[in-house]
């Protein structure tokens, strides 16, 4: 979600989403994020408000307490005097919080074949923009998966290479994923692992758990410090609950995945990694989060108490993918509840890889309905920092015909019509919570209430204007001269 370049008919996309996510807020009866204001309600309260059923009053209370902050805009002359009657604007630029997408990087930068596919430039250079003016963060949907990325990884590279230089975040997706049948792991490894893969090349299976350890410990320190801190965040293991088939190559299939010695391992030695190249640590996984599986949800629970309590991982990221069926919603209370089971051990709380594409839903106006209660919800949670979609597009979306339909990514179909998630999603984002306004000093001071993210401050006074940058994290003052550098 970064600066972008003006559109054919000269009007700004960022901006566009602005005036459009406003407009959706307006027909709703609803004001602009520019328009809130602090509230003297506590979260107290809007738990009250919850447990009354007023979920989204109770929600925006919350968004209100944890998501904005207090800005005041001091004006002063070339003496450090206040200036009376000053025009002060404040646009935000991006949120603090991450809203991102999964990318095909193979698609984005090597080439518009996708499949049985072979989609127009005009298609490639449509992704490549939408990424860019939807989403801050981004995370490659295959290429960064060990067996993949050793043989892929200057494409890898290009991808990574294309999101920093426009100012985005990268998730590491992932370090080690024991699914063997998803190329997930090199060919050497399965055999060590004692398992034959004919389709992957691994045709002469030898048991030989030493090794295994070896190729996964070099294979960590390998791809974390090959990006250092261009890439924010590793998960180091994926779906530990679901695919242990590293785990129990090395431990014996009676292990218990979760609380395996090699897993702590793993964590310990990605940790020393992760601190010297500055970067974080997260993990992963599936029904964590989605549907009311307990039992995932306990042994979920006792995989990060082992790592935290037990093994001493300063724990940086809880992944939960939620892939939605449409009989695994979750109210707006039983997400908040979900989430609230795994405070208290110091990492926050990642929506990895939401989607709606699985099940029966009715129609997409359903699915956007859902994508607009999960983000109001999860993003009012304070655990949470981060929400990314899997997959915005039909075009590349990861599982076409999975149950006999057509794709469903989350934002756009095949031809780009926007679907009603996207609606939902910018009237959120780049509506309701987004900071755009102007006013005059009062006594030399602008205030206003800003959601938490970076700006850019304009003041005007005696036919002078200057603009600077701001970064908002908590009550902020930022002083401004219109009359010389600072």
């Amino acid at each position: 979600m970064t600066n972008s370049s003006d559109s054919d008919d000269g009007i700004d996309r960022r901006r566009y989403l602005q005036l459009a996510g406003a407009a959706g807020l307006l027909a709703a009866g609803s004001g602009t994020a520019g328009a809130a204001r602090p509230t003297d309600r506590t979260t107290a309260a809007a738990n009250a408000l919850a447990a009354a059923d007023d979920w989204e009053a109770a929600a925006d209370e919350r968004i209100a307490d944890h998501r904005m902050a207090d800005l005041a805009v001091e004006v002063v002359d070339d003496e450090g005097e206040p200036i009376e009657g000053a025009q002060v604007e404040v646009s935000m630029t991006d949120h603090a919080y991450e809203f991102g997408t999964m990318i095909a990087a193979e698609f984005l930068t090597n080439g518009t074949e996708w499949g049985e596919e072979i989609y127009t430039p005009e298609d490639q250079a449509k992704y490549q923009e939408t990424v860019e003016d939807l989403f801050n963060t981004v995370v490659l949907e295959n290429l960064h998966k060990w067996n993949l990325w050793e043989d892929n990884a200057g494409i890898a590279d290009e991808a990574v290479d294309w999101a920093i230089e426009r100012g985005m975040d990268v998730r590491g997706h992932v370090c080690l994923w024991g699914n063997v049948g998803a190329y997930a792991i090199p060919a050497d490894v399965v055999e060590a692992m004692g398992v034959e893969w004919e389709a992957g090349g691994a045709t002469d299976p030898d048991h030989d758990p030493e090794y295994v350890v070896e190729r996964s410990m070099d294979h960590i320190e390998t791809i974390i410090s090959h990006y250092g801190d261009d890439i924010a965040e590793w998960e180091i293991t994926n779906e530990v609950i679901h695919q242990p088939a590293m785990i129990e190559a090395v431990e014996g299939e009676d292990v218990d995945p979760v609380e395996a010695e090699i897993l702590g391992d793993w964590f310990e030695h990605a940790q020393t990694v992760a601190d010297e190249e500055g970067v974080d640590i997260a993990i992963n996984d599936y029904n964590t989060l989605a549907g009311g599986y307990e039992d995932t949800r306990d042994t979920y629970e006792r995989q990060i108490e082992y790592l935290v309590e037990e093994r001493g991982i300063d724990l940086d990221g809880v992944g939960f993918q939620c892939h939605f069926a449409d009989d695994e919603r979750l109210s707006p209370a039983e997400i908040t509840a979900g989430l609230d089971r795994y405070e208290g051990y110091g990492a926050g709380f990642r929506a990895t890889e939401f989607d709606t594409f699985q099940g029966d839903w009715a129609d997409p106006e359903e699915q956007g309905e859902y994508l607009r209660t999960f983000l109001k919800a999860f993003f009012s949670h304070p655990g949470t920092d981060s929400f990314l979609v899997w997959g915005h597009w039909d075009g590349v979306h990861w599982a076409p015909d999975y149950d006999g339909s057509e794709p469903d990514g989350v934002l756009f179909d095949q031809e780009w019509n926007p679907k009603p998630a996207h609606d939902h999603y910018t009237d959120l984002v780049f509506g309701e919570w987004w900071t755009d306004e102007d006013g005059e000093t009062a006594g030399g001071s602008y205030e206003t209430r800003a959601f938490k993210g970076d700006y850019e401050i304009t003041v005007c006074h005696g036919g002078t204007e200057r603009t600077v940058e701001a970064t908002v994290l908590d009550d902020e003052t930022v002083t401004v001269s219109p009359y010389e550098e600072s």
